[in-house]
């Protein structure tokens, strides 16, 4: 009996000790979790459009400023200032361990700008905060604050003059050489134009040479719809169809190549290249996402988000002396790319100098066609 009452106190000495693990480890998981450097993020406003048209004097038609520009009305700087103009913004608030914190992102771009380094540098006022969240002020004017522009918008009734000052600002003239990588596909049967990931359903391409131009568009703002020539960071392009879940870690990394690669160190935010320096990404890898942003327009600052000269990038140490060499030096260009008529291995520019321009987006378009069934083994 003695021995059956010193094994009951045994086991239950054993189970308070275990009940004791628990609240321990459950207290440990709560200190974690508090002190876990992940916020939460919700969506305030989605897709919230600027849409710019121009008057056909002629007609009494609003134009858009793609046919504005094929029908002779604005020059080609006056649409690339427009083009760049009309986006579509949301705001995102983050809320985390140090509160909460809100930008504004650009959907057309992807690009994102901080609403509290606006109120920090000046741009932006307590009374434009308040009319904003008040609905007295277009999310559109309010973003205009928030990047930066403070600029009127252009004048449509004048826009025909050459010399309009409403596109001498920095900013085009910082853009102005910025192209768009290849967009999709075209099927020179039937003259139709689909996305990469439409045009390897099809067997248009192939599976590699769909991942290489989806890591260009990545790697140089967003990934390409078609439709409406808006660019879609990774993780939106694979909720709306344009990136097969398969392809979404590799073009991630592409990413970074746009947006920049934090240093785990100091947790500065890195260019490619200054990745590549401190070993944080691959040369071999990182190397095709420079090309391709050297080919459309200059390395990207993921900081200020504006394009770089390879000479200007070499100034500020962006990259080195070997990186330089080798985007200069287009026969080191990496042949990764089948070209789907030829079946040749081709570079990105090669790529680029193959594209036809679809007719009705004007955007870069590579050949194929739906007679030839090279690629429906993979």
């Amino acid at each position: 009996m003695e021995s059956d009452i010193q094994r009951l106190e045994s086991l239950i000495l054993e189970e308070k000790d275990n009940i004791h693990q628990r609240d321990s480890t459950i207290r440990e998981l709560l200190i974690y979790l508090q002190k876990e450097d992940i916020a939460e993020t919700r969506t305030k406003e989605t897709n919230v459009s600027t849409k710019i048209t121009i008057l056909d004097p002629e007609t009494g038609k609003d134009m858009s400023p793609y046919d504005a520009y094929i029908g002779g009305l604005i020059d080609r700087q006056q649409y690339i200032h427009l083009e760049e103009l009309e986006c579509d913004w949301e705001e995102v608030t983050s809320l985390g361990p140090d509160g909460e914190t809100s930008v504004l992102q650009d959907c057309k771009s992807g690009k994102q700008y901080s609403i509290k380094d606006a109120v920090k540098e000046g741009r932006l006022t307590e009374y434009d905060m308040k009319q904003y969240k008040e609905g007295k002020m277009p999310i559109s004017e309010f973003a205009l604050l928030v990047a930066g522009d403070e600029k009127k918008q252009p004048k449509f009734n004048s826009i025909t003059s050459k010399s309009s000052p409403s596109v001498n600002s920095a900013f085009d003239i910082s853009s102005a050489t910025e192209t768009y990588p290849i967009a999709g596909i075209m099927d020179t049967n039937t003259n139709s134009c689909f996305t990469i990931r439409s045009a390897t359903l099809r067997k248009l391409i192939d599976p590699i040479t769909a991942q290489r131009l989806l890591e260009a568009q990545a790697a140089t703002g967003g990934v390409i719809d078609i439709s409406n020539k808006r660019k879609h960071k990774v993780n939106k392009a694979t909720l709306i169809g344009l990136v097969d879940e398969s392809q979404v870690q590799r073009l991630l990394n592409a990413e970074k190549a746009f947006t920049g690669v934090e240093d785990p160190v100091n947790k500065d935010n890195l260019s490619v290249g200054e990745a590549v320096q401190k070993g944080w990404m691959p040369k071999d890898t990182a190397i095709r996402f420079m090309e391709a942003q050297h080919l459309t327009g200059g390395l990207v600052d993921p900081n200020s988000g504006r394009r770089v000269s390879i000479l200007d990038a070499i100034g500020s140490k962006m990259i080195d002396n070997t990186i330089l060499r080798e985007l200069q030096n287009e026969s080191l260009y990496v042949k990764d790319i089948t070209d789907p008529i030829t079946k040749e291995k081709i570079n990105y520019k090669q790529a680029q100098e193959r594209c036809k321009n679809d007719p009705v987006s004007g955007l870069p378009m590579l050949p194929a066609s739906s007679s030839s069934n090279s690629f429906a083994r993979f």
